[in-house]
């Protein structure tokens, strides 16, 4: 029977379990390798993750872009961006896991894919206003290009997380989440300071349309530009002998399954048992991302353009910058700072944590005017604390987001033994990623119901 002070040393090794996590498995000799390489492996991963991320925060960051050149068509770009990319991220995951087909296609042949379908919708989005396709039609090749991100990232942000998670220890885990961080302020700000660059801070009303133009030009060049460093640099990656290692070993463990015959059943069988095992922090990331996203970014670039409409201010565009780097700002700091907090954190505690948040969502609310259809609206005429309210909460949002979700990413998958880490994963990203277009979606129907007063 277990003592109490032999329970109060087991809770404190599952919180330290990031850093004692070593697989007896692996063989000294790789592990020694993992730790020669280990400058490299950690940021190569960072920046694979940060350029597929940067796919996705390409088609949100845009959006001064979308705004004037989209004005006279039905598409509301500030919600519609992040559904219309999430939903097929989650059924391009939910399919290739379900099937195993992850697994069959390898992990190579899904980066080379994958990034080859980026730099093709980049292209897409660029052309329809090279050609000056009219609103309805451009919004429509734009929206089609996003969907086609979205699945896309099923192939290659899943890719990563998965390999990560193939490593004894959670330390390359967090260089995947602070990956995505790291893509979305460095995203945001180029965008804003490519602007800044083409047109100066206040350009005349007869230049807007062309600055958009060519600062649009620039940013996908350079996302485009990026997508072929990305596959460099996982090229070069699985030259180390550890990593080799690792993912020879999860071939081999796919290439027995095949040869024993795994039936589908079977196959929905192992991952029931993976899910049951990882279950907590897997609806810690489904709950984390759905309040997210139901906020950001459509609440606060409504309460943005409102307040700058009623006092007849030209600074609404330059807010809806404010919202985004303001968020992503909070996820990238909330993603560095969370290697330090594991020792105060259990997957327990992040549990609840996670549920807590969803204030944020009505403190964000709060806020936003309504044009008077706002029962929860507060700030009265306070309209300049109202813009930095809106910007607080956002940054609070992004910073709790960066902080819980790379902690319960980081200690899920290893839960399971290490032939199950990949599934595991795989798994933990349908959590993420289901999590995502739920709230995106609620978001949507925020704007296009003007709940609250939004638009």
């Amino acid at each position: 029977m277990a003592t109490p002070i032999m329970e109060q040393m087991e809770q404190r090794n599952a919180k330290l379990i990031i850093y004692d996590d070593v697989d007896e498995d692996i063989p000294y000799h790789i592990l020694d390798n993992i730790q020669e390489n280990r400058h490299f492996i950690w940021w190569a991963l960072l920046f694979l993750n940060g350029s597929c991320l940067w796919a996705y925060y390409s088609c949100l960051s845009a959006q001064t872009y979308y705004a004037k050149r989209f004005e006279n068509s039905t598409f509301n770009f500030a919600y519609l961006t992040t559904p219309v990319t999430t939903w097929p991220m989650f059924a391009g995951t939910f399919i290739q896991v379900i099937f195993g087909w992850d697994k069959k296609l390898g992990l190579w042949n899904r980066v080379l894919i994958g990034y080859t379908l980026f730099i093709l919708c980049a292209l897409a989005i660029i052309l329809q206003d090279v050609f000056d396709a009219s609103p309805q039609t451009g919004g429509m090749i734009v929206l089609s290009a996003f969907g086609v991100v979205g699945f896309t990232n099923s192939l290659t942000e899943a890719a990563f997380y998965a390999l990560s998670a193939l490593f004894p220890e959670a330390a390359f885990t967090n260089a995947i989440q602070l990956g995505n961080g790291t893509s979305g302020i460095i995203n945001i700000s180029l965008n804003t300071l490519i602007q800044l660059f083409v047109g100066g801070i206040n350009p005349l009303p007869r230049d807007t349309d062309n600055i958009q133009k060519v600062s649009f030009y620039i940013f996908f060049s350079i996302f485009v530009v990026v997508c072929f460093l990305a596959v460099f640099t996982f090229h070069k990656l699985l030259r180390i002998p550890s990593v080799h290692y690792l993912m020879e070993r999860n071939d081999l463990e796919t290439a027995m399954r095949a040869y024993n015959r795994e039936t589908l059943q079977e196959h929905w069988a192992r991952l029931g048992n993976i899910t049951r095992v990882v279950l907590l922090p897997l609806a810690s990331q489904f709950i984390i991302y759905t309040c997210s996203l139901t906020a950001f970014p459509g609440i606060g670039i409504s309460s943005g353009m409102q307040l700058a409409q009623a006092s007849h201010a030209s600074w609404g565009t330059w807010y809806v910058n404010g919202v985004l780097l303001s968020y992503n700002y909070g996820d990238f700091f909330g993603r560095v700072l969370s290697p330090k907090l594991y020792p105060f954190f259990s997957l327990q505690s992040c549990f609840t944590w996670t549920l807590s948040r969803c204030v944020l969502i009505i403190a964000l609310l709060m806020g936003l005017p309504g044009g008077g259809n706002n029962p929860l609206y507060c700030f009265g005429h306070a309209s300049a604390f109202n813009q930095f309210w809106q910007l607080f909460i956002n940054l609070l949002l992004g910073l709790t987001t960066g902080v819980l979700s790379t902690i319960t990413f980081g200690l899920g998958p290893r839960l399971v033994p290490q032939e199950d880490r990949e599934s595991a994963g795989a798994i933990m990203c349908l959590g993420l990623f289901l999590g995502i277009s739920v709230g995106s979606t609620i978001g949507w129907q925020f704007g296009s119901n003007h709940w609250f007063g939004a638009n």
